[in-house]
């Protein structure tokens, strides 16, 4: 779906991989759990995100080469859904239903504008990533990339920009931090602010 932000997200070293163990552990679990709809639970996304100021597509630039400024907070909700069997249609295709309840909590910044206030389209591999978009107005879109969820640490990778058309972003709006995540009834809390 969003191919070249992903690309981009992974330059600026947010792009974690799923390695072929994790994907064979992956894969087990799915298969144990077969005879159950397997489904994600409820996450609440609660980020310091930063705004990129320097970054230049014509340069290989690593996340040490680039300059924020300033920390914008983000809270983002993701509800329950069914895990992906199949893969998501193509740009061109018609979306999936996105379901109401995802949506952004907290922008007291305005970095994440969302015309009508909703998500138009949603592909959600939770852990391994999802991805969202809006349009802003026009053919301009919101794009979030979400990936390297933590277990540990109960933490994610977020990766914003502006895009046209799915292929050109924007570099002056770049976007990218880190998210406490809460999962399943602690998502259903609402954030201390």
């Amino acid at each position: 779906m969003l191919i070249r932000t992903a690309i981009v997200a992974g330059a600026l070293a947010l792009g974690v991989t799923l390695s072929p163990l994790h994907a064979t552990k992956a894969a087990s679990a799915r298969q144990k759990n077969a005879a159950k709809p397997a489904r994600i639970p409820d996450r609440l996304l609660i980020c310091a995100i930063r705004h990129v100021t320097n970054y230049d597509p014509a340069e290989m630039q690593t996340a040490a080469d680039l300059k924020y400024d300033a920390v914008h907070r983000l809270t983002l909700f993701l509800p329950n859904s069914p895990v992906r069997t199949k893969g998501p249609p193509e740009t061109y295709e018609k979306p999936e239903p996105v379901n109401p309840r995802t949506r952004i909590i907290e922008d007291p910044d305005h970095i994440a504008p969302l015309r009508r206030g909703r998500f138009e389209r949603v592909i959600d591999y939770w852990p391994e990533r999802a991805e969202l978009s809006a349009t802003i107005s026009g053919d301009l879109i919101n794009a979030i990339v979400i990936n390297g969820f933590d277990p540990a640490t109960n933490t994610v990778n977020l990766f914003m920009t502006r895009a046209t058309e799915l292929t050109h972003f924007q570099p002056e709006h770049i976007y990218q931090g880190q998210c406490q995540v809460r999962i399943g009834a602690a998502a259903n809390k609402r954030p201390k602010v």
